[in-house]
């Protein structure tokens, strides 16, 4: 936050829980949710993901 500063918007899937939490702290004009804005999150947490980043560890060192 201190580097890149408030963002503008703030991407998050269609659950309730998010939409009330940034009502609750003000936010919630600045949420957006998309069908495909949170792919680049969606696709960094998958399984095979999780193992490549794991394999690549061993590789730098």
């Amino acid at each position: 936050m201190k580097r890149y500063g408030e963002p503008k918007v703030v991407v998050t899937d269609r659950l309730r829980s998010y939409g009330a939490a940034m009502r609750e702290i003000g936010n919630a004009e600045k949420q957006v949710t998309g069908r495909y804005l949170n792919n680049r999150i969606e696709n960094s947490h998958l399984p095979f993901r999780r193992r490549e980043r794991a394999m690549s560890r061993f590789r730098r060192m």
